[in-house]
């Protein structure tokens, strides 16, 4: 399907006009790919000749398919492949290289509300920070990225991208470049945090530098065999923690930023205020965190209404 590769490259130089990150464009790509791919047993030869009766049977497929994992991937997923061809097809009918755009009666599936998996007490939370052992270099950075986590709350990537000249200790903020659908945004640091990022930055990192491929590497938190640290490692170096901590539920880089919100939502703070602080774009995606509290609403009416006292 020669004309398709010509409208992807057309479509990648669209997306980087909207100023989307290359990492969406190539997942956009991809999946997009994909669903050509499946099409061919239509016999599909050009964009223009898929139908709805063919995209209808996509999204069954999407439902059935078996991922590497051996399950179904979530509703979710599955609604983003959809959506991933929907916006290609837009752009082609706003471009005019097909005259009809056949997503645009496309019923997404409903996505399951769910609450947030594995968010840990404080208590919990105060054990799983006390595992690594700060009197080495390595623990007391692990330490430092445990506490900046539970403190802010910031995703994964957004961690392992901070700059030493992200940290502004003296008023307390870091600063998120780029974040989920590349924006930037302020974040507040705890005190704790910002005690064990002092100490890490002026003690701590400059060892760390040393061992670090690029000694003169920006990175907050560098690793002794890359310029930062990676995305496998820290997940690899929260879950040694946790199970050393005696958690048995699995802990995760989210687990961090689901506890964050939810400690927050627990003790009063402004639901806007988290959503700014997480980063969300959307108010939904925090109140997620506002129903997870209603399950300490419950046991608080059940210990607490006079009442439940008369239930024999």
């Amino acid at each position: 399907m020669d004309d398709l590769s010509e409208l992807l490259e057309h479509y990648a130089t669209y997306m980087k006009s909207l100023n989307r990150t290359g990492k969406g464009t190539k997942e956009h790509i991809s999946r997009i790919k994909r669903f050509f791919t499946w099409a061919e047993k239509y016999n599909v030869k050009h964009p223009s000749d898929v139908t709805q009766a063919m995209l209808l049977d996509y999204q069954k497929y999407l439902s059935e398919y078996i991922n590497e994992r051996g399950t179904t991937n979530n509703v979710m997923t599955q609604n983003q492949h959809l959506a991933v061809v929907a916006c290609f097809y837009k752009y082609l009918k706003q471009a005019g290289y097909v005259a009809h755009n056949p997503t645009l009666e496309l019923q997404y599936a409903k996505v399951p509300q769910r609450l947030p998996k594995a968010v840990l007490t404080h208590k919990e939370m105060k054990k799983l920070l006390r595992q690594p052992d700060t009197s080495t270099v390595l623990g007391f950075r692990d330490r430092t990225i445990l506490e900046v986590m539970y403190s802010t709350g910031v995703r994964r990537n957004e961690l392992l991208n901070l700059d030493v000249s992200d940290i502004d200790l003296e008023s307390g903020f870091l600063l998120v470049r780029q974040g989920k659908g590349s924006k930037d945004r302020i974040v507040p640091l705890g005190k704790v945090a910002c005690k064990y990022l002092e100490t890490y930055m002026n003690g701590i990192r400059p060892d760390l530098v040393k061992r670090c491929p690029d000694p003169q590497t920006k990175a907050l938190f560098p690793s002794c065999r890359s310029d930062r640290l990676r995305r496998n490692t820290l997940a690899e170096l929260i879950d040694k923690y946790a199970r050393r901590a005696g958690l048995t539920q699995g802990v995760t880089p989210h687990t961090f930023r689901h506890t964050c919100a939810t400690a927050l939502i627990r003790n009063n703070a402004s639901i806007r205020h988290v959503q700014e602080m997480l980063g969300h774009s959307r108010l939904t995606s925090t109140q997620e965190y506002i129903r997870l509290t209603m399950s300490d609403l419950k046991e608080a009416h059940s210990r607490f209404h006079p009442r439940e006292k008369d239930v024999k």
